[in-house]
């Protein structure tokens, strides 16, 4: 059997005349192998795979050059796979895909219950898409991709909110794919389970896309597969309480969380890791007024359910798993300017935040529309937005996804030299330990309905 390849030639792409993203791209992509996209924040990953899956230049941009895709029908998830759903649940949504492909209801069927039983979501099928997790949501939408039966799959980061175990799981069933024949394309930050499935790695380096040899890519991933262990410290009851829970419930469709007992300590960095779907972002908005609880929630001492909403929000932030669910203008510097405005220190001067802006790379997209920014780029701007805001605590969710290597350490770092200037207190949900590990003080894993500290 002859091995097509998807040709890319003296591709250009550019947003405007004055930002050009993609420079004289050349490459083959072998089809029916699982090819990974790696390469810093920003660096055209996502552009590469709108344009593959003919989005671009279509719906935005100028593109020069040739493509072909070999005759492949293509489909692709996002990073932000909530960007993607019109129904309002995973059935609903599915069932909507395959009829837009003129299938009737016996084939359909046959599809829906083929999709869901590969990426077993069977207990997520009549559940509401926007109560899920972010990877709950990552993981319904390769379930429709499955059932749209496409020959290209393309998929931009689509692990990012993934808890480990899922990660393993989706991974695996991406290679099962790429055995039956599908073309797989994605991009990814982390670069852990992928040993032993990834056929092709290509790494962006300055404007040029190449392709990485063989032992060149064996050493990349096994670099990254290399086990860290990591300590925390076990608090004291005698520090401050920030927060306090005492026969604490949540429920959001089910029972989340039933703590008896919890103290959350001021000025410290907390990271809380779980599976998907265990509560997480559920216990960040009841920390935030989003959702009721039952018992008792309080914030130095005061019930968070008897408090004033404005006036408690100026005190604790939230900042979203989603960065453009933050953003409230169109360009950059509208967000920055707007920010300012709600300065109530003196420690994000100006000359404080043009100093980030160049740390975070994000000095030079001043006049660009926050949603053309790569998935990255919203999220360091999105953190720095929370903190010129300054609120005493901010509940971080998720603060690592799409961002490499050196943007996860500028971005840990800014956000340590804040809490130290101002002895914030952060808490931080996360399934990216290798990252933030070194930073956080203190570690909860949520599990079976309860809030637990452990040292590892």
């Amino acid at each position: 059997m002859v091995t097509k390849l998807i040709k890319l030639n003296n591709l250009n792409f550019s947003y405007d005349k004055q930002n050009k993203i993609l420079t004289n791209i050349n490459l083959t992509i072998p089809t029916g192998e699982l090819s990974l996209l790696v390469g810093p924040t920003g660096c055209g990953k996502s552009t590469l795979l709108k344009i593959l899956a003919n989005l671009y230049p279509e719906f935005a941009g100028q593109l020069t050059g040739t493509l072909d895709l070999g005759g492949l029908k293509s489909a692709m998830m996002f990073q932000n796979a909530s960007e993607q759903f019109t129904m309002t649940t995973p059935r609903e949504e599915i069932i909507f895909a395959l009829e837009n492909l003129c299938l009737n209801k016996t084939q359909y069927t046959k599809r829906l219950n083929e999709a869901v039983q590969f990426t077993q979501i069977d207990y997520l099928l009549d559940q509401k898409i926007n109560t899920m997790s972010g990877g709950e949501q990552q993981r319904v939408a390769l379930a429709v991709l499955v059932a749209m039966n496409v020959d290209l799959f393309l998929l931009d980061e689509p692990f990012a909110s993934c808890d480990p175990a899922a990660r393993k799981f989706l991974i695996a069933k991406l290679a099962h794919l790429r055995d039956q024949g599908k073309t797989i394309i994605l991009s990814d930050h982390v670069l852990t389970d992928y040993e032993g499935h990834c056929d092709n790695l290509f790494q962006f380096q300055g404007k040029n896309l190449v392709q990485l040899s063989a032992s060149e890519k064996e050493k990349l991933l096994q670099k990254n597969t290399e086990s860290v262990s990591y300590t925390f410290a076990i608090p004291n009851d005698d520090k401050e309480i920030c927060f306090k829970l005492k026969n604490t419930e949540i429920t959001q469709n089910r029972l989340l969380l039933q703590q008896e007992h919890l103290n959350i300590f001021s000025g410290k960095t907390t990271l809380i890791t779980g599976a998907n779907g265990v509560g997480k972002t559920s216990l960040f908005n009841a920390l935030t007024k989003m959702i009721p609880y039952a018992g008792s929630l309080t914030y130095h001492k005061q019930e968070i359910s008897k408090l004033s909403a404005r006036r408690y929000l100026l005190k604790v932030g939230q900042i979203f798993q989603n960065a453009t669910d933050q953003f409230i203008n169109v360009s950059v510097a509208d967000e920055i300017n707007l920010s300012k405005k709600q300065r109530t220190n003196n420690y994000f001067t100006d000359d404080k935040i043009n100093e980030a802006l160049i740390s975070l790379k994000l000095d030079s997209l001043l006049d660009h529309v926050v949603y053309s920014l790569s998935g990255g780029q919203q999220k360091k701007l999105q953190i720095l937005l929370m903190l010129i805001s300054d609120q005493d605590v901010l509940l971080i969710d998720e603060p690592l996804n799409g961002l490499d290597a050196d943007s996860a350490k500028k971005v840990m770092a800014l956000l340590k030299e804040s809490q130290k200037a101002r002895s914030q207190t952060l808490l931080i949900i996360s399934h990216e330990l290798r990252n933030l590990a070194d930073w956080c003080d203190y570690h909860l894993i949520f599990k079976d309905q309860h809030l637990t500290y452990v040292n590892k």
